[in-house]
């Protein structure tokens, strides 16, 4: 007859590659832990704002127009701005 095989334990069963991958699992989230604690930056500070009002200017458009200030004031405002010496 048949001689009965002997079940070999996947790699991660062994008894020496699972302390180790227990130790490399308890090391990624303690430094996990640690780096979120560092950058949340102990989540006791408030959060301030900017509220001073822009000053009035105006500007011309590329299309010949003026872009007064006045006119977009309580709008959402985006400023993009391009450094043409970098790039």
């Amino acid at each position: 007859m048949s001689k009965s095989k002997r079940k070999t334990r996947p790699w991660w069963r062994k008894p020496k590659n699972l302390r180790r991958l227990a130790i490399i699992s308890a090391s990624v989230l303690a430094i996990g832990v640690g780096a979120w604690l560092l950058l949340a930056g102990g989540g006791g500070g408030t959060k301030q704002y900017l509220v001073e009002t822009a000053p009035r200017f105006s500007l011309p458009t590329t299309a010949g127009d003026q872009f007064v200030m006045a006119d977009h004031v309580g709008k959402h405002n985006l400023l993009l701005y391009f450094n043409e010496g970098m790039g």
